[in-house]
Order: C-alpha cells, then sequence, then structure tokens
C-alpha cells in the first residue's frame, strides 16, 4: 500500500497556517528588540571607540606616508 503524500490544505487551513507564522515572527522581532535595547549602549560606545582608532590610524599613516 503506497503513502500517500500529505493531503492538499485548503485556503482556511493556510491562511491559519499564515498567521501563526506572523505572529512567530513579530514576537521573535519584539524579543530580539527587546534584547538589542538591553546593549544598546555599549554597542554605539564600541562602534564610536573603532571609528576613532580606525580614524587615528588614518591620521598617522598619512602623516608618515608624505609621498
Amino acid at each position: 500500500m503506497p503513502d500517500k503524500g500529505p493531503t492538499p490544505k485548503n485556503l482556511a487551513q493556510r491562511f491559519f497556517d499564515l498567521c501563526l507564522l506572523l505572529l512567530g515572527g513579530i514576537i521573535a522581532l519584539w524579543v530580539a528588540l527587546q534584547f538589542l535595547a538591553q546593549f544598546w549602549g555599549w554597542i554605539a560606545l564600541i562602534a564610536v571607540l573603532v571609528t576613532a582608532i580606525w580614524a587615528l590610524v588614518q591620521v598617522l599613516r598619512a602623516r608618515r606616508n608624505r609621498w
């Protein structure tokens, strides 16, 4: 007896699945933003420090390489 593939879903089942996926995506996005909000200040500080160090290195290279 061969196994049949999955039965085709009707429109209501597909709509319900879509709603669950959207709800899961919204919850995941909300959790990610809440997690990011805890570290936002530190991330900004690290970005500023990295940019300042990169700029300092570029200025020092330009002063040494005048040719």
